[in-house]
């Protein structure tokens, strides 16, 4: 992925656990920071934040404002589960 910051455009990495996943250590994606990507980070607990720079931790408010402006793009995988529990 390409980040979005319109002066700095990067490599960007996202992971996406959901609240029963093992918690994410940010030092685990250090190979991406340096090969120059930014990382972006979405899970019920992340360690290890305050060790590494260029890593973000996305809270609730800011996954679900990302996936509103960009479902149409993101691949089926993630957008098929949209309607799973909604009802008819």
């Amino acid at each position: 992925m390409i980040s979005r910051e319109i002066d700095n455009p990067r490599k960007a990495v996202v992971q996406v656990k959901g609240k029963k996943a093992k918690e994410l250590d940010a030092l685990e994606f250090k190979q991406y920071l340096d090969e120059g990507y930014i990382v972006y980070l979405y899970a019920p607990r992340v360690i290890n934040l305050d060790k590494i720079e260029n890593v973000v931790r996305i809270g609730d408010n800011d996954l679900l404002d990302f996936y509103e402006k960009y479902k149409l793009i993101l691949p089926a995988s993630i957008t098929q589960w949209e309607n799973l529990f909604i009802g008819d």
